[in-house]
């Protein structure tokens, strides 16, 4: 028996990552950076490292709070991720399919481009050599990995479906 289908939401559609899971690791980042600052005053040297890379880590975290730093933007004609206030617009036309792929503990929804749509550089080879997949999502944007996988390929396939 299949999977039921998941519904094609209506569109646009804005999902954010988790806020949940930024703040924890925005706390995890500024105890550190408290332990390194920690090492500075009992005179190990090596703290400063460890304050300077958590505190930017921190500001990483802090950054990624603000609502156009981080989103997934989907609608009719393709979908736009943005990490850091940098934002990469994908056609569906331009992808081949969605799946789930595992990176050490994380589970993130990569995709392969269509023939003719890869674009050129080292990064989508790269990233196909390591991963099998051409690119990837930086977040799940609250949803579990399989079930945005599974939205994104209901999209594109209803929208290749209206475009015919």
């Amino acid at each position: 028996m299949s999977a039921p289908r998941q519904p094609v939401p209506d569109l646009p559609l804005v999902l954010y990552p988790s806020r949940g899971k930024t703040l924890l690791l925005l706390l995890g980042c500024l105890l550190f950076s408290g332990v390194g600052v920690w090492m500075v005053l009992d005179g190990v040297l090596l703290g400063y490292f460890c304050a300077l890379l958590f505190a930017l880590g921190a500001l990483v975290f802090v950054t990624q709070l603000h609502p156009r730093a981080a989103y997934l933007q989907l609608d009719e004609q393709g979908f736009t991720y943005c990490s850091l206030f940098r934002a990469h617009r994908i056609r569906w036309a331009a992808v081949a399919g969605f799946a789930v792929v595992r990176m050490g503990s994380n589970s993130l929804v990569a995709w392969n481009f269509a023939q003719g749509h890869v674009p050129h550089g080292r990064g989508p080879a790269l990233s196909q050599a390591l991963s099998g997949y051409h690119s990837a999502l930086p977040d799940t944007y609250g949803l579990r990995a399989d079930a945005l996988a599974q939205r994104l390929n209901a999209l594109c396939l209803a929208q290749r479906l209206a475009m015919r």
